[in-house]
C-alpha cells in the first residue's frame, strides 16, 4: 500500500480510538456504579481526610495528612499509683491525662498537671513513621490486656497492617519511681526488609499563673551539652536540634517530663500550641528483616526537678537542671542550701547562712574594692582639676589621669570588682530560688509560709491599679530600706544632681521589681544588703583608725 493511501486510513483510525476512550472514561464509573455494590471500607487499606472536629480541644491533634477510618470511639483505660494518675487511649495506644500526685507528705504543694486532654483526641507518646501515608496517632489499636497486668501498671495496644508490619506498645509504670517504660515493638509482616522511621510525640501543658510563670517553662535537649530554648523562644521560632539527641525533655518551674530512648535519636523538636509546649523526638530507622520483630524501649520521666531524684535514674537527668549560663552554679548552690537545712531544717535559716557564708568568702576582695573606693573618693578634686585643664587634649589628659591613679595606688575597676564577681551568685540565685522544689511549700518564720512565694502580710480586698498587687508584701519593703542604708554608707565619687537623684531612687526602683518575686529570694537580698553595711561599717571604722 502506498503512503498516500496509508495516511489517511491511520488518521481514521486515530480519531475513531479517540472517541472510543472517552466513551469508556465517560461511561465506565457509571456503569460500575450502577452494577457493583459499594463495598465497605477496610480498616487497613482505606483511607479518608481528616474531620476536624476536636482540634482546639487537643494539643497533638495536629496531622496534615489522612489518617485510618475511626468506625467506634477510643476505648480508655485508667490507672492510678503512689504517683501518677493515668488515662490510656487505644487511639494511638496514648497517654490522655498524666497526673503526678505529688510528693509524699507534700501532695498539696507538689502535685501538678502534665497532660490533660479531650479523649478523643491523640494523647501522649504517640508514635508515627515519617514513610507511612496513615497517622498512626489517629488510628484505632488494640488492647492485649493479660490478666492482672493492669493491677502491675502494664498496658499494651496493638496495630497490625495485614502483609505490612505490626506494631505493638507497651507501658510499664513503675511502682517505686515517678517514672513509665515504653517498649516498641516492630514487627516486619512482608516478604522484603523493612524501615520504621520511628517519631515520638510528647507534650506539656503549661501552668501561666502569672507573669513570671513563662521563665520557668523550656524545653530541653542533651546533646553533647544541655540545649534549651524557652517558652518565649519556642512561642517565636521554635526549638530544633539537628543532631544526636540522648534525652530530650520539657519543664516547668518545678517539674520536668524527660523522655530517653535507648536507640540513637537524630534530631528533636518543640513548638507551642494553646500555652503548651509539643515536643516531636525523631529516631534513627529500625531495619526489620521479614518475618522478623526488633524491640525498643524508651525511659519516660515525669516528676519534680529533685537533683538526687533525678540522678537516681542513672540517665543523666539530673543535667537538666544546669542548664543556662550559671546552670552548674545553681547547682552548686542548690546543695550549700541543702546541706545547710539538714541542720536546720528550716530553708530560710539556710539562706541567711550560706549568704553569710558566701560574704565571709568574698570579703577579702570587698574590703580591697572598699578601700580603692575610698582612694577615688580622695583624688576627686585633683581629677576634676586634671579632666578641666586637659578637656580639649584627650591624649594628655588620658595620660595624666594614669599617672595620677599610679601615684595615688589606685585601681578605678577595682570598686566594681566585687559587684562583677557576686554578679554570677545573684543571677544565679535568682533562677534557683524560683526553681527548687525544696523551697516549694518551705515555711521560714511567722507570716512567711512559702519561700518560693511572695510574703503576703495582708491580703487586700481589692487590687492596687497598674501594679496589680492584691496584697502587703513586707520583705520587698525592708529590702528597699536596706537598699538605702546601703546606698548611704558607700563612698560616692562626687556626682551631678542628676545622678544623684536616680541613686536615690534605685532602692526603691528594687523594691518595686522585687514585690512580687519569691520571699527567698528577697530574703536573700536583704541579708546579702544587712551583712554589706555592717562589713563596710567595721571597715570604715578600721580605716580612720590607720589615719590617726
Amino acid at each position: 500500500m502506498s503512503l498516500d493511501k496509508q495516511e489517511p486510513q491511520m488518521s481514521r483510525n486515530y480519531w475513531l480510538a479517540m472517541v472510543l476512550s472517552l466513551i469508556i472514561l465517560i461511561g465506565y464509573p457509571y456503569l460500575i456504579q450502577k452494577t457493583v455494590k459499594k463495598a465497605p471500607l477496610q480498616e487497613d487499606d482505606t483511607f479518608v481526610q481528616q474531620i476536624a472536629t476536636s482540634d482546639e480541644a487537643s494539643l497533638l491533634s495536629g496531622a496534615k495528612g489522612p489518617f485510618l477510618e475511626q468506625p467506634l470511639p477510643p476505648t480508655l483505660l485508667r490507672y492510678e499509683n503512689e504517683d501518677y494518675e493515668i488515662q490510656f487511649s487505644t487511639l494511638g495506644g496514648t497517654v490522655t491525662q498524666l497526673v503526678y500526685k505529688g510528693e509524699l507528705n507534700q501532695h498539696n504543694s507538689t502535685r501538678t498537671v502534665f497532660y490533660d486532654q479531650d479523649p478523643n483526641s491523640p494523647g501522649l507518646f504517640g508514635l508515627s513513621l515519617s514513610n507511612e501515608k496513615a497517622d498512626l496517632t489517629h488510628t484505632l489499636f488494640k488492647v492485649q490486656q493479660r490478666q492482672d497486668d493492669a493491677q502491675r501498671g502494664i498496658f499494651e495496644f496493638m496495630y497490625e497492617k495485614p502483609g505490612e508490619y505490626r506494631i505493638t506498645k507497651r507501658f510499664q509504670v513503675s511502682a517505686q519511681e515517678p517514672t513509665i517504660n515504653l517498649t516498641i515493638q516492630m514487627e516486619n509482616l512482608s516478604d522484603y526488609e523493612k524501615h520504621f522511621p520511628v517519631e515520638l510525640q510528647y507534650a506539656l501543658q503549661a501552668e501561666l499563673t502569672d507573669r513570671f510563670s513563662k521563665q520557668y517553662i523550656a524545653a530541653v535537649a542533651q546533646t553533647d551539652t544541655i540545649e534549651s530554648g524557652s517558652y518565649m523562644k519556642v512561642r517565636k521560632k521554635g526549638f530544633m536540634v539537628m543532631k544526636e539527641v540522648f534525652w530530650a525533655g520539657l519543664v516547668k518551674k518545678y517539674f520536668a517530663l524527660i523522655i530517653k530512648p535507648n536507640w540513637k535519636a537524630i534530631a528533636d523538636e518543640a513548638k507551642e500550641k494553646n500555652d503548651a509546649l509539643i515536643g516531636t523526638l525523631k529516631m534513627e530507622p529500625v531495619s526489620v528483616g521479614p518475618g522478623r520483630i526488633a524491640a525498643k524501649e524508651v525511659l519516660i520521666y515525669a516528676g519534680p526537678q529533685r537533683h538526687e531524684t533525678l540522678k537516681r535514674e542513672g540517665a543523666g537527668f539530673e543535667k537538666i537542671m544546669s542548664r543556662g549560663f550559671f546552670g552548674p552554679l545553681k547547682v552548686f548552690l542548690l546543695q550549700g542550701l541543702k546541706f545547710f537545712n539538714r541542720y536546720t531544717h528550716n530553708y530560710g535559716w539556710a539562706i541567711i547562712i550560706l549568704t553569710l557564708l558566701i560574704k565571709v568568702v568574698f570579703a577579702p576582695i570587698t574590703s580591697i574594692s572598699f578601700k580603692s573606693q575610698k582612694k577615688m573618693q580622695a583624688i576627686q578634686p585633683k581629677l576634676k582639676s586634671i579632666q578641666e585643664r586637659y578637656k580639649d587634649n584627650p591624649e594628655k589628659l588620658q595620660k595624666e589621669t594614669m599617672e595620677l591613679f599610679k601615684k595615688h595606688r589606685v585601681n578605678p575597676m577595682a570598686g566594681c570588682l566585687p559587684m562583677l564577681i557576686q554578679m554570677p551568685i545573684l543571677l544565679a540565685m535568682f533562677r534557683i530560688l524560683p526553681e527548687a522544689i525544696e523551697l516549694n511549700g518551705a515555711p521560714f518564720i511567722w507570716w512567711i509560709k512559702d519561700l518560693s512565694q511572695p510574703d503576703q502580710l495582708i491580703h487586700f480586698s481589692f487590687t492596687i491599679p497598674v501594679l496589680g498587687w492584691t496584697a502587703l508584701n513586707v520583705l520587698p519593703i525592708l529590702m528597699a530600706a536596706s537598699q538605702f542604708g546601703f546606698q548611704k554608707i558607700m563612698p560616692q565619687a562626687s556626682t551631678s544632681n542628676e545622678q544623684a537623684k536616680v541613686f536615690a531612687l534605685m532602692p526603691i526602683f528594687f523594691g518595686f521589681i522585687c514585690y512580687n518575686m519569691p520571699s527567698g529570694l528577697v530574703l536573700y537580698w536583704i541579708v546579702q544588703n544587712a551583712l554589706s553595711i555592717v562589713h563596710h561599717t567595721v571597715i570604715h571604722r578600721d580605716t580612720k583608725t590607720e589615719e590617726k
